[in-house]
């Protein structure tokens, strides 16, 4: 009967003891989690997550390594607790080099005693540290390696197999949040490559146009100033002179263009800044009307509408003669539509002349740019009746659908 009796007790305390590991075990999950969602630097999230695990394990050192394919190396990425000795001579290495290289090739943790290390500890940093347990768990994003990272023990630490399950699951939480930020870096770098490409592309086919206009007329004027031609010298020196004030405008205007961020606290102020810019500028009458009502878009869909704008009011300057802009942003539910309308001499869209003319190559990276947020840029012309142009986006997108 008594040891019945003790039989019930042994069960419930193990089914505490059971459910209060679990317990902790989804406690670590949930603030390494809520750690990586964190949207910090590499480093920073590398050092942010080797702090809590080693804070919630009990660790007295820990490292993150990180995998470099190419060259076939792990590279430590951050470390706390291990001496200068250490750091230098692990700074680097080999894939199959000691125990963590094994450990990136077969994808299988290692958690041993320093005492009896097993054969593929060639280095022997840990034991030279008096580390008493060591460990090395894969960082991994589905099955792309990204590096391995490791705890270590001074006193003797056995591990569970749940526990060595809750690092490898740690590890996948970490490759998860490198990977996220390899990703949103690269599409940062994307970005900036796509805005350069813009910038080329307006410096080769609005300046350099500008440019190679001028090199025509200095020998124009060379010639008549050769041949006495005094007349023809000063009209000629006189389109000089304007030529070179169209391409100091050119250049001013890409600078504002490439410069411009919607610093202000909405898309309608930055709108009514460049408008008060271009007719002190230029003396063209301007208007801008707000219709309907919506929140804010994407500032990267803000700061592509502006260059839009910017780009439309310049063909404006440059080409339609007008006496007076009309700039309407109308909000409804679905979609956002922004209209650049103009009253001067307008243009065939179909057959005017010079089909690789400025005001072309104006229009063809307005809807480059339009396609970039997922919009449609629409342009409606006729020779002596003005010019429309109307860029619809839709609210829901914010970019490409």
């Amino acid at each position: 009967m008594q040891a019945t009796a003790h039989a019930p007790r042994q069960t419930a305390a193990a089914e505490t003891q059971s459910l209060e590991e679990r317990n902790r075990e989804l406690a670590i999950l949930y603030g390494a989690t809520s750690l990586l969602a964190d949207p910090a630097q590499l480093d920073s999230l590398c050092q942010s997550f080797l702090d809590y695990i080693k804070s919630a394990l009990g660790a007295d050192a820990g490292a993150i390594r990180l995998y470099a394919p190419d060259a076939q190396k792990l590279y430590l990425a951050t470390h706390e607790g291990l001496s200068e000795r250490f750091v230098s001579g692990e700074s680097e290495l080999d894939c199959g080099e000691c125990l963590c290289g094994e450990v990136i090739q077969s994808g299988q943790p290692a958690v041993f005693d320093t005492a009896n290390p097993p054969a593929g500890m060639l280095l022997g940093y840990c034991i030279r540290e008096g580390f008493a347990t060591s460990t090395a768990f894969n960082i991994v994003h589905g099955k792309q390696r990204l590096g391995v990272y490791n705890l270590y023990f001074r006193q003797t630490r056995p591990f569970s197999a749940r526990e060595r399950r809750l690092l490898d699951t740690l590890g996948q939480h970490l490759g998860v949040a490198i990977e996220n930020h390899r990703l949103k870096s690269r599409d940062m770098e994307l970005a900036v490559s796509e805005e350069r490409n813009l910038l080329a592309q307006e410096l080769h086919d609005s300046i350099a146009q500008g440019l190679a206009f001028l090199n025509i007329q200095v020998q124009l004027l060379q010639d008549s100033l050769r041949q006495g031609q005094y007349g023809e010298a000063l009209l000629t020196a006189e389109q000089l002179r304007e030529g070179v004030q169209e391409s100091y405008d050119d250049v001013r205007e890409l600078l504002v263009h490439f410069r411009t961020r919607v610093l202000q606290s909405d898309l309608d102020s930055a709108l009514t800044s460049a408008l008060e810019k271009f007719e002190g500028q230029t003396g063209i009458r301007t208007a801008f009307e707000r219709l309907g009502a919506g929140g804010p878009l994407p500032p990267a869909d803000e700061i592509q509408i502006m260059h839009i704008v910017q780009e439309a009011l310049s063909n404006i300057r440059k080409h339609a003669q007008a006496r007076h802009v009309q700039l309407t942003v109308r909000r409804q539910p679905a979609r956002t539509e922004i209209e650049v309308r103009d009253d001067g001499i307008g243009f065939d869209t179909e057959n005017e002349p010079n089909v690789r003319s400025e005001r072309h190559v104006g229009l063809k990276i307005m809807r480059e740019r339009a396609h970039r947020i997922g919009g449609e840029l629409r342009i409606v012309s006729r020779i002596g009746a003005g010019s429309r142009l109307s860029l619809n986006l839709p609210r829901q997108a914010g970019g490409k659908t």
